[in-house]
C-alpha cells in the first residue's frame, strides 16, 4: 500500500499542506514529454526486438524512472515478409515518449510461439532492469508491466494476459482471433474459453470490418472479457492499417480501406490514455476515457464507446436497525474507495452518497426503520474522486429486536 501511494503523490503537486492537486493531463495523441531512445537486441539469442525507451531518469513530474513496460506484439508478418517492430515503430516511439519502456519483438505467426516469445520479452524486461551492465538498469518496473498489440497481436496479447500474472493491464488494438482475418478461418485463440480469465483493466479498440478483420472480432472477443474495468472504442471510420505506425505495402495492399494519420493520434490517444489511468493511476486520464474528453469523440461521431466499470457482487442482508453490504473488491489500485447510494420505496438515488469508504468489500448502514425496505447501489471512485459505473441494485429489511429469535443452549455435564 506504501507503493501505491507514493506513485499518487508523485503523480501530483502538493499546493499547501494537505491540499494535493493532479498535474494537468495533456493530450496523450500528442507526443509526451520523454525524449526518446532506441536500442535493438535479441532475446534469448534470436529473437530480434526494438527497445523504445525514455532516455533519462525523469521526463517530468510523475513520470520517473524505473518506468512502467510494455511488450507489443504486432500483426500478422505475412510469412516473414514484413517486420513487425518496424511497421509499429511510431507506436513503441509515442508510448516511450510518455514514460514507458516499449519492447516490440519480431514474432512469428504460430500464435503459442509467439504468447511464448512475448513471455520471454517480459522476463527480460525483469532481468535487464537488474542488470548494472544494462542499458535498462534501473528503468523498468516490474510491478507495472502491460502488453499491447494489433490484428493477430491483439489476440496474442489477450491470451498471454489470461494465462500470465505479471502483466497489470492491456490494449488490444483491433484484434484478430481467426486465422489469417477474414471470417471462416480457424480459431487461433478461444476467447470464450480464456477471455473470462483476464482480470486486469483491458482496453479493445476496434475498426469497421475490412477484408483483414471480417467479422470484427473486437466486438465478438469484448463480452468474454473478465475485468471488471474494461472498455471498448470503436473508431467509426478508421482502417485496420490505422492501428500500425507506419504501418507497411502489405497492409494496405491486402486490406481494404485508406489510412490517416489523424486516426492513428486518435488511437494512440486511447491507448496511451488507457496506460496512464491504469499503470501510472494519473487521475486526469480519467477523462480522455469516460469522461468530458471521450464524450466529446462521441458526439463528434468519431468514436462509439462500451463500457464496463461497476462494482461486481454487491449483496445486502438486514441486521439489526440496519443493513450489511457486502461486494466484490475490485484488486486494481486505481480503485481508492467506494461511495455507496441509499434509497427507500418511491425515491430517487440522491446525488450524494450516504457514505464513503476506502478499499473494503463490506460496509453496514445503521440506524434505520425496522421493517422498512432499503435499496442500495455502489459507485468505485479513483483517488481524485473520479466515480465509476454504479453497481446492480440489491434491497434488505432491517430487523427490530423483536424479530431476534433466541435459541436455549443446553449444557450437559461431562462424564
Amino acid at each position: 500500500m506504501m507503493e501505491i501511494e507514493e506513485r499518487l503523490l508523485s503523480a501530483c503537486v502538493l499546493v499547501t499542506a494537505g491540499t494535493l492537486i493532479w498535474q494537468a493531463a495533456g493530450d496523450p495523441g500528442d507526443p509526451g514529454p520523454c525524449t526518446v531512445a532506441n536500442q535493438t537486441v535479441y532475446v534469448n539469442g534470436n529473437l530480434e526486438t526494438h527497445i523504445h525507451y525514455p532516455d533519462g531518469d525523469q521526463c517530468g513530474v510523475g513520470i520517473t524512472a524505473p518506468y512502467p513496460a510494455i511488450a507489443f506484439a504486432h500483426g500478422f508478418s505475412m510469412f516473414g515478409l514484413t517486420n513487425g517492430a518496424e511497421d509499429n515503430a511510431g507506436n513503441g516511439e509515442h508510448l516511450a515518449s510518455w514514460g514507458y519502456v516499449v519492447a516490440i519483438p519480431v514474432l512469428p505467426d504460430d500464435v503459442e510461439d509467439r504468447i511464448m516469445d512475448m513471455q520471454g520479452v517480459l522476463s527480460y524486461l525483469g532481468g535487464e532492469t537488474q542488470a548494472p551492465a544494462s542499458f535498462l538498469y534501473q528503468k523498468v518496473d516490474i510491478d507495472r508491466l502491460a502488453v499491447a498489440g494489433h490484428s493477430f497481436g491483439g489476440a496474442t496479447v489477450l491470451a498471454l494476459v489470461a494465462r500470465d500474472s505479471r502483466v497489470k493491464a492491456t490494449v488490444a488494438l483491433d484484434p484478430v482471433y481467426h486465422q489469417g482475418g477474414p471470417g471462416g478461418n480457424p480459431e487461433i485463440w478461444d476467447p470464450d474459453v480464456e477471455g473470462p480469465d483476464i482480470t486486469v483493466p483491458t482496453c479493445i479498440l476496434g475498426a469497421p470490418a475490412s477484408n483483414c478483420n471480417s467479422e470484427g472480432d473486437y466486438a465478438e472477443i469484448y463480452p468474454y472479457i473478465g475485468a471488471t474495468h474494461k472498455a471498448t472504442f470503436f473508431v467509426t471510420d478508421a482502417s485496420h492499417c490505422d492501428f500500425m505506425d507506419p504501418g507497411n505495402w502489405a497492409c494496405s495492399l491486402v486490406c481494404d480501406g485508406t489510412t490517416d494519420p489523424s486516426r492513428t493520434d486518435l488511437i494512440q490517444k486511447y491507448m496511451t490514455a488507457w496506460l496512464n489511468y491504469y499503470l501510472y493511476l494519473n487521475t486526469g486520464y480519467y477523462d480522455y476515457l469516460y469522461g468530458a474528453e471521450s464524450d466529446a469523440d462521441v458526439a463528434a461521431g468519431h468514436t462509439e464507446r462500451q463500457v464496463n466499470t461497476a462494482p461486481r457482487g454487491l449483496t445486502a442482508a438486514g441486521t439489526l436497525e440496519g443493513v450489511a453490504l457486502e461486494w466484490e473488491l475490485y484488486e486494481h489500485p486505481i480503485i481508492a474507495g467506494y461511495h455507496v447510494y441509499r434509497r427507500r420505496p418511491g425515491e430517487a438515488y440522491p446525488e450524494t452518497a450516504c457514505a464513503q469508504v476506502g478499499r473494503t468489500s463490506t460496509y453496514v448502514d445503521v440506524g434505520l426503520t425496522a421493517g422498512q425496505i432499503y435499496s442500495y447501489t455502489l459507485r468505485s471512485h479513483d483517488a481524485a474522486g473520479n466515480l465509476h459505473q454504479p453497481s446492480s441494485e440489491v434491497s434488505a429489511v432491517p430487523m427490530g429486536s423483536s424479530s431476534w429469535v433466541y435459541l436455549p443452549i443446553v449444557l450437559r455435564a461431562q462424564r
